[in-house]
Order: C-alpha cells, then structure tokens, then sequence
C-alpha cells in the first residue's frame, strides 16, 4: 500500500496544478460519499430498531389490554404532570 502512495504522490508532483486541484476534489468526493453512507448505514439501523421496538410496544399493549380488559381508567392530563406524580398519595 505504501508503494502505491508514493507512485501517486510521485505522480501528483508531475501534474499541473490545475489537475491536481482536480485530483483533490474527487478525493474529498470519494470521502463524503464513504461518509455519507456510514451516515445514511446508522440511519438506517435507527429506523429498523425504532421499528422493532414499535412492535414490541404494540405487542405489550395488546397483551395488557387483553389481561386488564377494555374498561382501563386512563390517567388525567395532571396525573401525569410532575405536581401530580410527586403528590403525596394515600
């Protein structure tokens, strides 16, 4: 690998730099893309984990509904709020 640095290094030198500019521009290329696809590969694994866990909420869900039944109270807009939760309760 090192001998083919130095071929193009050596290269590089015989090259206008006009070209070399150019050279320079598809290398920063070539890296975004390699970055843009690891980014867009952590992206990806996002989605497919938030979508596993939506299935395994949806899954919990109906197995409570299915032991607790329909009539569940639902809690109100304060019992939710943080006076609410740290409230004392009987």
């Amino acid at each position: 690998m090192e001998t083919l640095i130095e071929e193009i290094v050596r290269r590089l030198h015989l090259l206008p730099k006009v070209k070399v500019l150019e050279v320079l521009d598809f290398v920063e290329f070539l890296t975004w893309s390699k970055k843009s696809l690891s980014l867009q590969q952590l992206e990806n694994d996002f989605l497919q984990e938030n979508e596993e866990f939506e299935v395994i909420a949806d899954r919990l869900a109906d197995e409570f509904q299915m032991y607790a039944g329909t009539a569940v109270p639902l809690l109100s807009d304060y019992a939710v709020s943080r006076a609410g939760v740290y409230e004392e309760h009987p």
